[in-house]
């Protein structure tokens, strides 16, 4: 009969609870088995008295098995096999109320549904901060979760759950913390790239919009690429021409950059660190008379629709939002279903080169020399 040949070795003086080790072997022996979904296993009692077990250790250890998704229970009937081809429900959790209509969260969610169309899997959104992570799953009984736009603050409670042996990926930004989980971009890698893209057009008086100060760590990490690779190509970085939008205040920042932008030594090529200032700074330049590319040179990250449609059409370095949602969304599965997980690195940017950016006119961008 099941676990009649299976002699489990609990080892007192491991660092890991006997329940755990008691877990691993069962699902060990399970698989090794190749025991059927559907396959009842003997009551709690039954497996305490031939394994020599307490009963209360054999119980916390079908309860693993069972949050793992390897077992399942049916009330007044037992415990058994379950279906490890099956996923019931997974949680879309952003920290703040996702917009449908943002380039980002549009294509993240869009990628998500069409990953797991007409699979008659619940994906539920819900907006949760990390400290409410173990209530939901409990509520609603998700099986994995996908986090979108991950905070630097948000690691250490994410490395907890995963590290518990919960399904769980994040989207957006990627940390070396989260390296096994994490899905998206560096973005500190792809803005040193668009500047240096910049700097062999010629341009040597390069500034960057920046975003709001409370903007997501996409944009601060951006700002400290850009940083970086002046600074590496020997270049002044004039803080002057690193404008932060504020969202509250829309008309602050714009004339900011107005005043940089009216000044004989202004900047000729600008970064546009979150897309959703792209419109702005566009009406800004003409609004001031100054020609794009001609006078000023513009890049911009991510890639949203209207992009392409601009007159001239922007330049930007895309994100491949599908396509590292759908490696997260893959990986997620794997975790799920205990199959074997594969690796995937950070995601290139894309250049789309179109009509905003030109090469360095010279006589209006003299080289910055270094001493």
């Amino acid at each position: 009969m099941l676990f009649d040949d299976m002699s489990p070795l609990l080892d007192k003086d491991l660092n890991e609870p006997k329940y755990n080790q008691l877990a691993r072997q069962i699902e060990t022996y399970l698989k090794n088995q190749s025991v059927p979904t559907g396959t009842r296993l003997p009551s709690e009692r039954r497996l305490a008295k031939r394994f020599g077990i307490a009963p209360v250790t054999v119980g916390r250890s079908l309860n693993e098995l069972v949050r793992l998704g390897v077992l399942e229970r049916k009330v007044g009937s037992g415990t058994y096999m379950a279906d490890h081809r099956r996923i019931h429900s997974i949680g879309i959790l952003c920290h703040e109320p996702p917009r449908i209509s943002d380039c980002y969260t549009g294509n993240v969610l869009t990628a998500i549904h069409e990953y797991f169309w007409d699979s008659g899997i619940d994906l539920l959104s819900l907006v949760r901060h990390p400290d409410a992570y173990a209530a939901t799953i409990h509520k609603y009984q998700l099986d994995g979760i996908i986090v979108l736009a991950v905070q630097k603050e948000f690691v250490p409670a994410i490395r907890r759950l995963r590290d518990s042996g919960f399904p769980i990926v994040t989207t957006g930004v990627t940390f070396p913390e989260l390296s096994d989980l994490g899905f998206g971009t560096d973005h500190h890698a792809v803005a040193s790239q668009a500047t240096n893209y910049l700097i062999r057009k010629g341009y040597r008086r390069i500034g960057i919009l920046s975003g709001s100060r409370f903007e997501s760590i996409d944009v601060s990490e951006r700002e400290r690429g850009f940083c970086k690779a002046m600074y590496e190509a020997g270049l002044p970085v004039d803080p002057d021409w690193i404008v932060h939008t504020e969202s509250n205040e829309p008309g602050s920042w714009m004339a900011e950059l107005r005043n940089v932008l009216l000044k004989p030594n202004r900047p000729t090529a600008i970064l546009v660190a979150c897309h959703n200032d792209t419109l702005l700074i566009y009406n800004l330049i003409r609004e001031m008379n100054l020609r794009i590319p001609e006078d000023i040179s513009l890049v911009g990250f991510d890639d949203p629709d209207y992009a392409q449609h601009l007159s001239p059409p922007l330049t930007v370095f895309a994100q491949p939002i599908r396509e590292f949602t759908r490696q997260a969304v893959r990986q997620l599965e794997n975790m799920i279903l205990h199959r074997p997980l594969e690796t995937f690195g950070p995601s290139e940017a894309v250049l789309m080169e179109r009509g905003s950016c030109m090469n360095c006119n010279p006589d209006n961008n003299q080289p910055w020399e270094k001493k």
